[in-house]
């Protein structure tokens, strides 16, 4: 019962970060978005031992699909947030093109604009 409590408890961190993910994604917080990825990849590789430690302590034990739904629902939330980050990516770079753009008018017009105040 020891890597199950394990595996317990490190689904509810993994939902924790996920809700945290989700936040960061939402207010567009970069640095701490990839803070809390980084952290996930580690959670991974801590949940893969735990899984596999709990099939070897209990190969038979059928509440294994209990836990299948906590994963399927996390499984969820990572593609939801897959399509949210998918789509701030977009946004982001539509921002950098307006933003190109607008640099790329300044600059254009600037000449003039500094030829009429010398003018006055």
């Amino acid at each position: 019962m020891k890597a199950r409590h394990q595996i317990t408890l490190l689904l509810k961190q993994w939902l924790q970060l996920t809700q945290n993910e989700s936040h960061a994604l939402q207010i567009g917080r970069w640095s701490e978005l990839a803070k809390i990825q980084r952290a996930k990849d580690l959670f991974q590789a801590d949940l893969t031992d735990a899984l596999q430690a709990w099939r070897i302590e209990s190969p038979d034990e059928p509440a294994f699909h209990l836990l299948r739904h906590q994963i399927d629902r996390l499984r969820d939330l990572e593609s939801q947030h897959s399509e949210l980050l998918a789509v701030r990516k977009r946004e982001v770079r539509e921002k950098i093109l307006l933003l190109e753009q607008s640099l790329h008018d300044l600059y254009f017009f600037r000449p003039g604009c500094a030829q009429t105040s010398q003018a006055a």
